[in-house]
């Protein structure tokens, strides 16, 4: 039992079962695939690092050929970097999903046919990797692997990890 301040008992709330659980991280994972932001346009949305850190950005789908890191500072606006990125000339050799021919070919082509960024995950070292949605595959992907929403209970809701 927990005492409110005004005196009267109130239960503790328990997280809801598994079912629960599990929709509220489907609810989350929808809210990022709508929110994603396509990569080979300017983000409309801000997201500033708070510390000195790296970003982990995958050369290609699936980071088949390797990944690039790029250094943010505090107060950098992390969606800008990933877009200078994405938006800069690449060399060919790779699948291109966009263009057959190599002409004026950017990184973001490697990435899928409609690669978005629906996040990032920060990982135990406070880096950042990027967490992709392509609409048209419709996949969900992180450098090597998928990713999952993840959702804890803290104490009256479900919130993204």
């Amino acid at each position: 039992m927990v005492k409110k301040e005004h005196g009267a008992p109130e239960l503790a709330r328990l997280p809801p079962d598994h079912a629960t659980k599990s929709k509220s991280a489907q609810d989350f994972t929808a809210q990022r695939r709508a929110s994603a932001w396509p990569v080979h346009r300017w983000p409309l949305e801000r997201f500033f690092a708070q510390t000195r850190t790296r970003v982990h950005l995958p050369l290609s789908y699936l980071a088949r050929d390797g990944l690039a890191t790029r250094t943010v500072h505090p107060g950098e606006d992390v969606n800008h970097a990933v877009y200078r990125f994405y938006a800069e000339e690449a060399k060919g050799g790779r699948v291109n999903y966009v263009h057959a021919d190599s002409v004026d070919e950017r990184r973001h082509e490697y990435l899928g046919p409609d690669p978005r960024v629906a996040g990032y995950y920060t990982d135990s070292r406070g880096e950042l990797h990027v967490r992709w949605w392509d609409g048209f595959l419709g996949d969900q992907w992180m450098e090597e692997g998928k990713w999952t929403m993840e959702v804890d209970w803290d104490g009256s809701k479900w919130i993204e990890k």
